[in-house]
């Protein structure tokens, strides 16, 4: 794996570091373009065609929504051990996710007679996206499943790609145990494109929420005038930030454990020690065969194109960097994490010291694992119940709040040319 120095890091090898594969996202909006198209146009038809052409699957119109018998198959086909680790995660997103419900309605005197305040309200539907294009992942299910049931959002739909003609099991099972209301067996572009439009079958929904792939950051390109969307969730990423204090065998398996995700998966270790840099390069290269060949080809691959090690002149110089980066994954591995972690504004998700495994926020610890990618932590945050709610203002004055403003209410209203503004609050004075 390949160290760089700060002071060697060249303008376009930094601005390559920085952009990672989201460069190439708007290379796919061409290519997806006639399939949204088509989805809008005709819908359930076109759905099944792209289907069969995509994924290989024939669908019958009646197969497109997941039936009760067909969540009856798919719980005798999972493990009792993969059932209680789902249980498990389940449980913990639940305990964190209802710590960050806010108030349903409060308010505030700004001045006499000036109340105003802020009204929390669910949204009425969501459509929940879980991809399943290398490999499985029902453990998205809850992250995106539990915080939409905490905020009350009235229907919540699922769309899901027809693993086998069937869907991933476990993913069923997932939605099952979380009451999601309907789940479908479509993925990729014409998923996105369903919930954004509605079909005869797939509702629309008011925002789509869930990560994916080129084709589907590029669907949600294409729709994002026509239905919200939730946090830019592309391909997952890691920034291990370590000094002389941290364990590399610890840094370098941290980093693998998002490059074999795929081969647009960053994994970058910033560090002020050439020391650390070296020997965390040399364990990489000890545990890559550990790792199956099949996932250790995106692991090999991962590094090439986006991997790093960094080695930086000091700690102020580290955090700046990874405050530039915005990485959706970052491990502290220094002698004062909780003190660098208040200096880091733009990561995803920040974990503290050598025992907070990515991995664990990935799966079970109740954090949630949708996070900014791409860069976007730096507007972006972490999923939470907060992508399921709205917030109308709400405001009540009385007539000596209305006294105590109308002057100046006026001297707005004049000199922004707004006669009947003036009037709609003055005519309450005769």
């Amino acid at each position: 794996m390949r160290i760089i120095h700060t002071s060697d890091l060249s303008p376009r090898d930094k601005a390559k570091l920085m952009m990672r594969s989201q460069a190439v996202i708007l290379e796919y909006v061409d290519k997806v373009r006639h399939i949204v198209e088509d989805v809008r146009e005709r819908g359930d038809e076109a759905i099944v065609k792209h289907v069969e052409k995509l994924d290989g699957v024939k669908l019958s119109l009646d197969r497109l929504e997941v039936s009760d018998e067909d969540f009856k198959r798919a719980e005798e086909k999972i493990s009792p051990s993969l059932l209680r680790a789902m249980k498990h995660a389940i449980e913990n997103l639940r305990r964190f996710h209802r710590e960050q419900l806010p108030k349903k309605m409060w308010f505030t005197e700004v001045e006499e007679g000036i109340h105003v305040g802020l009204q929390a309200s669910p949204l009425a539907r969501v459509g929940l996206y879980i991809p399943a294009g290398k490999g499985k992942f029902p453990s998205v299910v809850p992250m995106l499943g539990v915080p939409a049931k905490v905020a009350g959002v009235k229907e919540v739909i699922l769309c899901t790609p027809p693993v086998d003609g069937f869907g991933d099991p476990a993913t069923l099972v997932a939605a099952k145990l979380l009451g999601i209301d309907r789940v479908f067996r479509v993925g990729g572009v014409p998923a996105i494109a369903a919930m954004a439009f509605g079909t005869q079958t797939i509702p629309r929904v008011d925002k789509i929420v869930g990560p994916g792939g080129p084709y589907v950051s590029a669907a949600k390109i294409l729709v994002r005038d026509h239905v919200a969307l939730g946090t830019p969730a592309g391909p997952s990423e890691v920034m291990v930030l370590a000094d002389e204090s941290a364990d590399p065998r610890i840094a370098a398996a941290e980093i693998l454990s998002e490059t074999e995700h795929g081969p647009d998966s960053p994994g970058i270790l910033v560090t002020t020690s050439r020391r650390v840099a070296e020997e965390v390069s040399r364990e990489i290269e000890a545990l890559l065969p550990l790792i199956p060949e099949w996932r250790r080809g995106f692991a090999v691959e991962a590094l090439g194109k986006y991997g790093a090690i960094i080695v930086c002149k000091d700690m102020e110089e580290a955090i700046e960097f990874i405050n530039e980066y915005s990485p959706e994954h970052l491990l502290i591995l220094t002698a004062d994490p909780l003190g660098i972690c208040v200096r880091v504004r733009s990561a995803g998700a920040v974990f503290l010291g050598p025992y907070s495994s990515v991995s664990a926020g990935c799966y079970l610890t109740g954090s949630n694992a949708i996070l900014p990618t791409g860069g976007s932590g730096k507007a972006y945050s972490a999923t939470t119940v907060y992508d399921f709610l709205r917030f109308q203002c709400v405001e009540f004055v009385d007539v000596k709040g209305l006294k105590h403003v109308l002057e100046d209410l006026e001297v707005y209203a004049d000199y922004e040319g707004f006669p009947a503004h003036k009037l709609a609050a003055r005519i309450r004075f005769p």
